[in-house]
């Protein structure tokens, strides 16, 4: 994983706009007595109905009828009634017939990804709940942003499907052997609201091994030297532990939390990985059913 400085910012705004109807319902037959209609109660006079009768009205009911209607019925009985004024698409509402959910672009992109997509937002959704509760981890990133869920609740996902697949080994100083893994995600430092998290299809947030290659620094071809278990931190690759992890630590540039650290020169990635889980661990480990994946040995 690792973030590098752009020059520019872009900001993308999306406007989501919403649609909004009424529906007229034809008038069709109006009887003599206000008392036999079906009306609502929002239409109920405030004061006391006058005892008239609609003497145009073409329908009459017979007089023994419209006797027994009047002492058991009489509108003139009937004490005013005042209706408050509701919205059903209040938020605070525990019903919202007929109201249009909150519309998720991000997430509507995602589904649309097949099985990539579908890690990728089931790793987003354990993230959006780490960041909207009260906890060790949102308090974190509240240092940089007041409304952590918010902010990353408007990421987007990108994939890199020509990315790094192989294990590099090489020696270092002293004759050391380094093996530099392929990167697993990457952002822009401090892009903020609506930048854009890119994960490498062949890092470890989709695999748990890859192929080691063996380079040599005499121009002589690369050797294949077996495979190698990949992870993020303490976990093992394409596991939701692993992929919560990636996602907190990328979102941890974007905010500017974490030091840029492209490349991973001197470990700067493995540090700032490790200062994720010193404020996340708990929350990154209690989202995940016991025995969903295995930490690296």
């Amino acid at each position: 994983m690792y973030s590098a400085r752009r020059s520019i910012l872009a900001v993308a705004i999306v406007l989501v706009s919403s649609l909004s109807g009424t529906v007229a319902f034809p008038e069709t037959v109006k009887f003599m007595r206000h008392a036999a209609d079906p009306l609502s109660l929002a239409n109920l006079p405030v004061d006391r109905a006058p005892c008239t009768r609609d003497l145009g009205s073409t329908v009459s009911p017979p007089k023994e009828t419209a006797l027994a209607s009047d002492d058991a019925e009489s509108p003139c009985d009937t004490p005013p009634v005042s209706v408050p004024s509701v919205n059903p698409c209040n938020p605070a509402s525990p019903a919202q017939v007929g109201c249009n959910a909150r519309r998720d672009p991000v997430q509507e992109d995602l589904a649309t990804m097949g099985k990539t997509g579908q890690k990728i937002l089931r790793a987003r959704e354990r993230v959006l709940e780490i960041l909207q509760n009260e906890n060790a981890c949102s308090a974190w990133f509240r240092e940089k942003d007041s409304n952590p869920a918010d902010a990353f609740r408007t990421l987007s996902f990108g994939i890199d499907s020509k990315g790094e697949e192989f294990v590099l080994k090489s020696k270092g100083a002293d004759d050391m052997t380094i093996f530099r893994n392929p990167y697993v995600a990457r952002v822009f430092q401090g892009d903020g609201r609506y930048g854009q998290i890119t994960i490498n299809t062949k890092g470890a947030f989709f695999f748990p091994i890859a192929m080691v290659i063996e380079a040599h620094s005499e121009g002589l071809p690369w050797i294949s030297r077996g495979v190698r278990s990949l992870g993020v931190g303490p976990y093992r690759g394409d596991t939701l532990h692993a992929q919560i992890l990636t996602l907190l630590h990328e979102f941890g540039h974007l905010v500017d939390l974490l030091p840029t650290d492209e490349g991973d020169q001197d470990g700067k990635s493995a540090r700032n990985t490790g200062e994720v889980l010193r404020f996340c661990r708990a929350e990154v480990e209690s989202k995940v059913r016991p025995n969903t994946l295995q930490t690296m040995r």
